[in-house]
């Protein structure tokens, strides 16, 4: 098989996969309330921590001081 047709193939499988992970990933949305709220606290858990790292990367003297702690 020529490299090209190769090319093609790969590209073809990974849209296929992608397009199964998306449609699983709906079902599982559509179906599970469970699923639902793990996905929203895992996005605060995520957005949290981006803020956090985001502060103490400041080259401020104990700036991770000034978050509050939960």
């Amino acid at each position: 098989m020529p490299p090209r047709f190769q090319i093609f193939e790969k590209i073809a499988f990974t849209l296929v996969v992608m397009s199964a992970v998306l449609c699983s990933g709906y079902i599982a949305w559509e179906t599970s309330p469970g699923f639902q709220e793990a996905v929203h606290a895992s996005a605060t858990t995520v957005r949290w921590s981006g803020d956090y790292s985001f502060i103490c990367a400041s080259p401020a003297n104990n700036a991770c001081e000034q978050l509050p702690v939960d």
